[in-house]
């Protein structure tokens, strides 16, 4: 008998480029897996008879059914099941959780099929939420939920849950509910299987478009050194794991922290242990921090990419969003990192409010030079997108930005293509240029072909690259056509879930027993 479903929707152009392990939904569940509530995860992305497998498990007697969104497509991904699940039982209690649903809880409860929504730590919601479910409590007695209270009256918040101070008090994470060989996180051994780990939550620095300032108010905390380790030798024994990809916002959050996790990874390599690894997130200030002997045993330890976010190429800019941070600071530290054979990914962002066409080319000019100086740098660009909640935020609403008002309006609110149509700052000239630029970016490098673990995507990327190589080299942003390709193929992806189709493997997946610890 089912009792509680995780349920992950389609994220739309992001699936085409990989799938990685829905660890957020699967990181809620190890409290009630360890509990003994038997648990289940429907993932639609890479799972072409989602709708089936969800009524069957609703059938089988499930009681809660908790959903996941970010902003934008992943919105009406998420809505359509909702209302699949009520349609087949009213009575099954949904709940909604993720960034989305954190930062603008109320505009996520204009999704009728949703009971409530929730917010901070939802470690130890879904048992409370089973608890409720079998009378042992009230509704109003599990903490950190909006929930819709009988016909006629408001939205009600419960009183906050209290943060967890302690990571590493939380269960091992179930992996067995999920096929393993379904995912992947990085390409760097691409016969490899690769699993996406997040070591802590949070980030203690301001930068005015991240919702992670929204969600930690500047808070930072993570797993212990050797809680990380064991996880990596559980995942190796039990899966054959030795490729990581470590996912978090600000994994040097805890500098000491990361200088041992650095000495232990390089410790296991001595004693012969195969790992590749990769971290998400990495200052530029925090890689001018590194000691040289660190860098050498994360080379030696099988580090293969750090990525750091730069944004801008310009000073005012950098200001404007409170990056806390300089075009020298991030020169310097592209220098100490080019003796060593780690690819570095520095992201960028362009169309920010208030930029002019010459600011940002300032960032097109550094996003090269950094290229030129180090043969392993790569410069992704991104189009700025105005999150609601973000410090960012009211500055592009003061400069005409008119903000979806409805949750039916922020599932059409396209990362790639939102400024087309919404009012804003932007006119056509910079919009063709920054979104050109950013097409282009993901393609003219070939060291970035790692991130794109979709075995489809990844063939698509090796067709493209020498015109894009060639577009980058010639400074040549104009007739862009593969570009209406490109959307093509999104929307054929979003109709027959076409890339997750080539995401799934079929060599036989370990199977884990549940986690009891």
């Amino acid at each position: 008998m089912t009792d509680i479903i995780l349920f992950m929707p389609k994220c739309g152009i992001w699936d085409a480029m990989g799938v990685r392990v829905p660890g957020g939904l699967l990181s809620i569940a190890s409290v009630p897996v360890k509990e003994g509530y038997k648990v289940v995860l429907v993932d639609s992305r890479i799972d072409i008879n989602w709708e089936e497998n969800l009524r069957k498990h609703l059938e089988d007697g499930a009681k809660v059914v908790c959903f996941t969104t970010m902003v934008g497509e992943q919105i009406k991904h998420m809505m359509d099941a909702s209302k699949l699940v009520k349609s087949i039982n009213p009575k099954v209690v949904t709940v909604l959780g993720g960034s989305w649903a954190q930062i603008y809880p109320g505009m996520c409860m204009q999704d009728h099929n949703i009971d409530l929504v929730c917010y901070g730590d939802g470690d130890y919601l879904l048992t409370d939420l089973m608890d409720y479910c079998n009378k042992k409590i009230k509704i109003r007695d599990v903490k950190g939920i909006y929930f819709r209270p009988p016909e006629g009256a408001k939205i009600t918040k419960t009183e906050p849950r209290a943060p967890i101070e302690n990571l590493d008090e939380l269960p091992r994470i179930p992996w067995h509910l999920v096929n393993m060989n379904d995912y992947s996180a990085v390409g760097f051994r691409p016969d490899n299987q690769s699993v996406a780990l997040v070591t802590s939550r949070g980030c203690q620095f301001r930068c005015g478009f991240c919702s992670i300032v929204t969600l930690y108010k500047q808070t930072w905390k993570g797993y212990s050194v050797q809680r990380i380790m064991d996880d990596l030798a559980f995942l190796e024994k039990t899966y054959g794991i030795k490729d990581f990809f470590f996912m978090d916002d600000l994994i040097t959050g805890d500098f000491k922290r990361y200088e041992q996790l650095v000495d232990a990874l390089h410790q296991a390599a001595k004693e012969g242990k195969d790992y590749n690894w990769s971290v998400a997130g990495i200052r530029g200030d925090h890689v001018l921090r590194l000691k040289e002997e660190t860098l050498k045993k994360m080379v030696d330890s099988g580090c293969r990419n750090i990525d750091v976010g730069v944004e801008s190429g310009n000073p005012r800019i950098l200001k404007l969003i409170k990056k806390d941070t300089t075009v020298d600071v991030i020169r310097r530290a592209n220098k100490k990192m080019s003796k060593y054979p780690i690819i570095i990914k520095y992201t960028f962002m362009g169309g920010f409010p208030t930029e002019t066409e010459a600011e940002f080319k300032d960032t097109l000019k550094l996003r090269r030079i950094l290229q030129e100086e180090n043969e392993y740098a790569t410069a992704p660009l991104f189009f700025y997108t105005p999150f609601h909640g973000t410090p960012l935020y009211p500055v592009a609403i003061e400069q005409g930005f008119k903000p979806p008002t409805s949750l039916h309006d922020w599932a059409d609110f396209n990362y790639n293509t939102w400024y087309k149509d919404y009012p804003c700052w932007l006119n056509k000239r910079m919009i063709k240029l920054v979104e050109n630029s950013a097409f282009l970016s993901y393609f003219s490098n070939k060291k970035l072909s790692y991130k794109y673990t979709n075995p489809l995507f990844a063939s698509l990327f090796k067709l493209y690259y020498p015109i894009a190589k060639f577009r980058y080299d010639h400074d040549f942003y104009g007739l862009m056509l593969e570009k209406h390709a490109a959307n093509l193929v999104a929307k054929v992806n979003e109709k027959f879930t076409l890339f997750g189709r080539f995401q799934k493997k079929k060599t036989p997946v370990v199977k884990a027993e549940p986690i009891t610890q």
